[in-house]
């Protein structure tokens, strides 16, 4: 009879893997990598439209957050689209959607993730702590916690495809691939990164994820600079949101 699993000894072997691994990219190297990430340069190609479209795509934007979030990804989607499409650009060359090596992609977004996951981690300590200092209500985000609370596949499944597929997909194309770049047209490069990162922090909404989900976003646009392609930001997207489905799973099942 086959032994049960111990799934307190498998999160713990996960963690360890996990984030030991990141502890050594940022130690050997990583940290340097961060600094590049953060300290930006103008970009060969922004957006010059102006303001009123992008207003409009923001207010429907932020409309659809509030209002009918199961819109949001299609209006983000949609905003890229035609944003780029007023600025005479190809969304597949703008973006860097052509002649990639996506073996090469995915090792470099791990490599990436791993650097990237002790600074956000520590980020979101620091904010809960304060969250809890100040007396704030500390709780996971609506659709997070339903699917802390599902029990079976098919419940968790449009969480899982929400997370590591569509989100991932239209919040690179918007914040990423289409605000950053028109505000790199307007504003000094840092300013730009930082506002885009910003607002993808703030559109999760969500005070205790705001800190390190903007310092996230502005990591993320660094990647898509340095890259020239919106997708290993997207593979980095996603594997960070895989990592923390995992853990969820693990530790929910480690304490049941």
């Amino acid at each position: 009879m086959p032994h049960p699993v111990d799934f307190s000894i498998l999160f713990l072997g996960y963690l360890a893997l996990v984030f030991g691994g990141a502890l050594c990219f940022f130690l050997f190297g990583g940290w340097r990598q961060l600094l590049t990430w953060l300290q930006p340069t103008a970009l060969p190609t922004t957006l010059s439209f102006g303001p009123w479209p992008m207003i409009a795509a923001v207010a429907v934007m932020g409309s659809a957050a509030v209002l009918a979030p199961t819109l949001l990804p299609g209006a983000g989607l949609a905003a890229g689209m035609l944003l780029l499409s007023s600025s005479q650009s190809r969304p597949a060359e703008f973006w860097g959607l052509r002649q990639r090596n996506l073996g090469k992609d995915l090792r470099q977004s791990l490599a990436a993730l791993l650097t990237i996951l002790w600074p956000v981690l520590l980020l979101l300590f620091a904010s809960s702590s304060l969250y809890l200092a100040l007396g704030l209500p500390l709780q996971p985000q609506p659709a997070l916690l339903r699917f802390l609370e599902a029990r079976e596949l098919g419940q968790m499944l449009p969480f899982l495809i929400y997370a590591l597929i569509i989100a991932p997909i239209w919040e690179e194309v918007f914040f990423r691939g289409t605000l950053f770049p028109w505000l790199a047209g307007r504003l000094p490069a840092p300013q730009a990164q930082w506002l885009s990162a910003l607002a993808f922090g703030a559109v999760h909404l969500h005070g205790p994820t705001l800190i390190p989900l903007t310092v996230f976003g502005a990591f993320l646009v660094g990647i898509y600079r340095t890259s020239g392609s919106l997708i290993p930001a997207i593979l980095v997207h996603a594997l960070f949101n895989a990592n923390t489905c995992a853990l969820l799973l693990l530790g929910r099942a480690a304490t049941e």
